[in-house]
């Protein structure tokens, strides 16, 4: 156990402690000393990897929304508390799960990434409060706009999915379409733009980050104010480099660094399938025109794995990479863990005999002699890891989903999905 009990060990903190914080803790991540974040539903956490539940957060915009009330919160100081001491807490579970499958977590990458900022641990009182007010790093997902409704996804984090689950008697009517992130915007605002100035790194997803009126107008305000060193980052769907008045191109052009992480499932008919509303084409272009006008936006992908798309991971790797649209090194893939019926462990095992042949060839004939190839290995691994960490059955589930949303949308999973067949079969579904 790595733990303090006096400001005297912080103050004496020792390179050997350093590593073994940063290196050798299972439970020590900087993000609870470097950044806010909240989802639409308001509720805020140190990053977009927590495991939010009522009562764990470390406060709510929708209750306060004064963004620096959270920065030493009791649960913040509790959370900071536990991290040095080596014990665990409820907000970190996804990371833990994600370290148990073998996989690179988002703890450890901030561990990697802001080591630097290690000094604010001794700006650490015993109680877990920081001292240092300024925030470096800052996420909130302002809203659920979105132009898609995919089919993992809800309303709680895409508008369009409402009216469906209306439909589906999935949703309150009294709840609105669009969920705004702060009940008191002018005093969240307020809040939010005082830390802008000294931001360092201020990311945007949704929703749609890229289809929201508040992205362009913080961007807008950081030019405005001279802050154009901040790192922009984003989770996008990248369906749109336009939006309004706005040529978001023109914009990040005014910026120092921009990282985009796009958010891609597959390509062609079954990548529009998952993400309702995706135009692979228009994809495509949008990455060439970023390439050829924003050359300096750092592009990768992030692919949510699921029974979708988990048996063509590899041919849709090697068609961003071939293509140039990604260097090797910048695809992650992240197992989906809800819903429950969309999870590769709920594949039959026939399937899941199928996907271990198809990245061990994957693997043999393509992976192995390519360079920067080491990460998506991997994330190869943490997937099959989970893929073959349980065998429980959701199938009549899965069917009930598809059929529903297949039946408002008009469209047919087996069409598109054939050899996915055997999910929809009613002849082998396990009796519960």
């Amino acid at each position: 156990m790595i733990g303090w009990n006096t400001i005297d060990d912080l103050l004496t903190l020792k390179s050997s402690q350093k590593h073994k914080l940063l290196k050798k803790s299972e439970v020590f991540c900087m993000a609870p000393w470097l950044q806010l974040h909240a989802q639409t539903d308001g509720k805020i956490s140190p990053c977009c990897m927590t495991s939010v539940h009522d009562g764990n957060e470390i406060g709510n915009l929708r209750e306060n929304p004064n963004l620096l009330d959270s920065w030493n919160s009791e649960n913040m100081k509790q959370l900071r508390q536990n991290m040095l001491k080596g014990e665990k807490s409820s907000l970190c579970n996804n990371c833990y799960k994600y370290e148990e499958l073998g996989k690179f977590s988002e703890r450890m990458q901030y561990n990697q990434d802001f080591k630097h900022y290690f000094k604010r641990i001794k700006s650490t009182a015993p109680d877990g409060t920081l001292t240092e007010n300024t925030v470096p790093i800052i996420d909130i997902r302002f809203s659920n706009k979105c132009n898609y409704k995919c089919r993992i996804c809800n309303s709680d984090y895409s508008s369009l999915w409402y009216e469906e689950e209306l439909k589906l008697g999935k949703n309150d009517p009294n709840k609105p379409k669009e969920m705004r992130v702060a009940k008191d915007e002018a005093a969240f605002w307020k809040s939010y733009k005082s830390l802008l100035p000294d931001v360092k790194r201020l990311h945007f997803a949704g929703g749609e980050p890229l289809f929201m009126d508040e992205h362009y107008q913080i961007l807008e305000h950081l030019i405005s104010i001279g802050n154009t060193d901040v790192h922009l980052t984003y989770n996008t769907n990248f369906s749109t480099l336009r939006y309004k008045k706005y040529t978001v191109i023109d914009l990040w052009n005014k910026f120092k660094t921009v990282s985009i992480w796009a958010s891609l499932d597959g390509m062609e008919e079954r990548g529009d399938y998952q993400r309702k509303g995706q135009k692979w084409k228009e994809i495509e272009e949008n990455i060439r025109t970023v390439q050829e006008k924003c050359p300096h936006v750092f592009f990768g992908v992030n692919i949510t794995v699921s029974l979708f798309n988990v048996l063509h991971i590899p041919a849709f790797y090697k068609h961003l990479v071939q293509n140039k649209f990604v260097k090797p090194d910048r695809v992650n893939l992240y197992p989906l863990f809800y819903p429950h019926a969309f999870t590769v462990t709920n594949m039959t095992p026939v399937l899941k005999e199928k996907v271990l042949q198809q990245f061990g060839s994957f693997e043999k004939e393509y992976l192995h002699s390519l360079s920067g190839s080491l990460k998506i290995k991997d994330h190869i691994t943490a997937i099959i890891n989970y893929m073959l960490s349980e065998q429980v059955s959701r199938q009549k589930e899965f069917q009930q989903k598809i059929s529903e949303v297949d039946e408002i949308r008009n469209e047919k999973f087996t069409s598109v999905f054939p050899e996915l067949a055997e999910l929809m079969s009613t002849d082998n579904v396990p009796v519960n």
